[in-house]
């Protein structure tokens, strides 16, 4: 079967495929997640029965204003938990990171704060009634695997695969090592090389070279069939 994609493009008009997380690691991610939030919850309860005997009796007895409140309450720390997580971890919460996926808006860039409040707060509708039957069915019919709150806030999990270094070990003892974020753009132009416009080729060409360290004045000399020699032996011509 053909893995789903989704395709985005560099200001440099480079296209890039980021490859869709499917609903069996957002399943287990989310499973992650919630047993995270269970044991911490656990943990609360013993902690509170210190101070009451009968935590469970106590909350029975409430008035029914004060139970709707302490529901609201436990959503809103649901919330927040998604939320703050997916803001300040870039897209993914420790379910998600374990998962190696992550949220992203539909153009490849960082998911903010507004797009994972609106995503998050929308759980209420995909969870409904119960056990995320609505959200199941949307993401089963749906090309990008979205759920209701990805389709309103305009964000698609993607999954994070691990780069085989070894196919970039260099042929010669001289070649540069480079950092995981540099292999994935250099290797990536190299493969789309023939399908780029000529300026823009050339443009970024030189541009990559000169974030490896050559010279911009030296890195403007060269005609595109030198770049690409220059950027294959950055690579180990791999």
């Amino acid at each position: 079967m053909t893995q789903s994609t989704l395709d985005v493009a560099t200001p440099e008009r480079v296209a890039v495929e980021l490859p869709i997380a499917g609903v069996g690691s957002r399943a287990m991610a989310y499973l992650i997640d919630v047993a995270l939030l269970f044991v911490v919850a656990l943990a609360g309860y013993f902690a509170l029965t210190f101070l009451v005997p009968d935590p469970v009796n106590a909350v029975v007895e409430l008035s029914r204003a004060a139970r709707i409140a302490g529901a609201v309450a436990v959503f809103a720390a649901l919330w927040i938990y998604w939320t703050v997580f997916e803001v300040s971890w870039h897209g993914q919460t420790i379910g998600k990171r374990l998962m190696k996926i992550r949220v992203v808006r539909l153009d490849g860039s960082p998911v903010t704060a507004v797009d994972s409040a609106i995503r998050n707060l929308l759980r209420v509708v995909d969870f409904f009634p119960a056990c995320y039957p609505v959200g199941l069915v949307t993401m089963l019919f749906d090309a990008k695997h979205r759920r209701v709150g990805d389709l309103v806030a305009g964000t698609v999990l993607v999954r994070e695969e691990a780069i085989d270094l070894s196919r970039f070990v260099a042929a010669t003892p001289g070649a540069q090592a480079l950092s995981n974020t540099d292999l994935d753009v250099v290797t990536d132009f190299l493969r789309r090389f023939e399908a780029l416009e000529p300026e823009a080729r050339t443009t970024l060409g030189r541009r990559l070279l000169t974030r490896l360290g050559t010279s911009p004045e030296e890195a403007a000399t060269l005609d595109d069939a030198a770049l690409r020699a220059r950027l294959e032996a950055k690579v180990g011509g791999r």
